[in-house]
């Protein structure tokens, strides 16, 4: 675990990409002061052929060799110093320096000849350390070339250069465990706060969802992410609130009907003696029987189509058409309350979009099913079909003029099993879930339903649906296409 845990990648990936730049960086740093210290003793070598001229001019006395002693005595350019002919035969040498000669190469007297000074590096077989060379050619007219060559040996640039390579490899080893030790305090100093944020994570259970973590003022990203986690939490708070709400709503809807079942069928036993008795109770029976019947299926329904076990079959239908048809059969549930059910398709042109046409069907008859119910004999409900060209959606009003919606209750008429006004929606037969069946497949069609409504006036149903179907539809469209 100690191998796995972050502080040790941590320090171990800091310490890595250090010690890579940390070599890189000698790598460097060794080819640069070996190129300078080499280009430092080039350019005194050089100088040598600032004085050509004067040399030639004192080989074309009697004492040329003596001239040229004493021109390398005065400037001291070079550790060895010799002339030489295009045969490589010496003429002469700085004093005490002839021992410690290399053999001539004619290859580079040659090459001299025809380009000029050439610099090159020569193995010292009687040193520690290889010689840099300048052979430079000197021209003396009638007589024939000769050639001097300078000698340097490279000890003042290997020297620095061990040195270097020692340094380096003394301190390496050092400079890596110092590196280490501040990688694994400084990860523990960064990972700090992930820790704290970790105990108090698990210091919250289910009993303890109102906590919140507490958030840095940095604003860095530790301080987003205890913002992240908080807003889960409240998400979680807020689904195991619904969620008890949903397991005590739903009891009591199934509790109600089996508790009058049990009262009516006790009864039945001990009273009961004709059959018509019998059969009125039994038919109360089976009103209760149904109503446990619409509640589970409907929760059925809902819990497969948020599982996605009730995948939408999306096809092309005319929502013209849908809602003509829906008008006819609503007209049937107005007639016994003489509410006035008017269609109003404020479109010039049949409006057909992609969509799942049972499902829509479900959610439209839900809400006029509900305007109905809740407008008072004769009263209006209104459909209407426009179409928003800018969002390309379709947009559809169902709108009454029945009790309304008091605005407290406006936030939560889509949870389920919640009742404006429980004791009128049990005895009109309602089993609470139909608008939140509504919202449920308005949604999985990429859809949105939103509710205006005023206490005494009614109330305004609005659903939007793309026309070109839910996004995931869309997408493998275009894709496929």
């Amino acid at each position: 675990m100690f191998f796995r845990s972050l502080r040790f990648r941590l320090t171990a990936w800091y310490t890595l990409t250090i010690v890579v730049v940390l070599a890189a960086s000698g790598c460097i740093w060794y080819r640069q002061l070996s190129g300078s210290l080499l280009k430092q003793i080039d350019r005194r070598l050089l100088k040598l052929t600032e004085e050509s001229p004067v040399l030639m001019q004192g080989f074309s006395e009697p004492q040329g060799c003596g001239v040229f002693c004493d021109f390398v005595r005065r400037h001291r350019q070079g550790h060895f110093y010799r002339l030489i002919d295009a045969s490589g035969r010496q003429l002469c040498s700085e004093c005490n320096s002839i021992g410690n000669a290399p053999p001539v190469d004619l290859q580079i007297l040659q090459e001299a000849a025809g380009k000029g000074p050439i610099l090159h590096t020569t193995c010292n077989k009687k040193g520690p350390y290889p010689m840099r060379f300048l052979t430079l050619p000197l021209d003396l007219g009638d007589r024939e070339t000769v050639f001097l060559q300078v000698g340097t040996g490279l000890g003042i640039v290997h020297e620095p250069l061990h040195e270097l390579r020692t340094l380096l490899l003394v301190f390496s080893p050092l400079a890596f465990l110092a590196v280490a030790i501040l990688g694994w305090f400084l990860a523990g100093r960064t990972l700090a706060p992930v820790e704290s944020l970790t105990r108090a994570m698990r210091r919250i259970n289910i009993d303890s969802l109102s906590q919140r973590l507490p958030v840095r003022s940095s604003g860095d990203e530790l301080a987003r992410l205890a913002d992240t986690f908080n807003a889960m939490l409240g998400r979680l708070e807020e689904s195991f609130r619904k969620i008890k709400q949903f397991s005590g709503d739903a009891s009591h809807e199934l509790r109600t009907p089996l508790t009058i079942l049990k009262g009516e069928t006790e009864v039945a036993l001990r009273w009961a003696k004709t059959p018509d008795e019998f059969r009125k109770m039994l038919m109360s029976g089976m009103e209760e029987i149904d109503r446990m019947s619409r509640v589970i299926e409907d929760l059925l329904l809902l819990a497969k189509s948020e599982g996605g076990e009730k995948p939408l079959t999306i096809k092309e239908m005319s929502l013209s058409d849908l809602l003509q048809e829906l008008y006819l059969q609503g007209r049937s549930l107005a007639q016994p309350k003489a509410i006035e059910l008017m269609l109003h398709p404020n479109v010039t042109e049949e409006i057909r979009i992609l969509a799942d046409k049972m499902r829509l069907r479900q959610v439209f008859l839900n809400l006029i099913a509900n305007a109905v119910n809740y407008t008072p004999e004769n009263g209006r409900v209104e459909i209407s079909l426009s179409v928003d060209d800018e969002k390309d959606e379709a947009i559809v009003k169902v709108s009454d003029t029945g009790i309304g919606i008091p605005a407290e209750h406006l936030p939560h008429i889509f949870d389920r099993f919640y009742r404006v006004d429980r004791a009128r929606n049990r005895e009109d037969g309602g089993t609470g879930l139909g608008l939140a069946i509504v919202d449920s497949f308005v949604k999985a069609h990429g859809g949105r339903v939103e509710v205006f409504s005023v206490p005494g006036e009614g109330s305004v149903f609005t659903v939007y649906l793309p026309r070109k179907g839910p996004r995931m539809h869309s997408e493998n469209n275009e894709s496929s296409s």
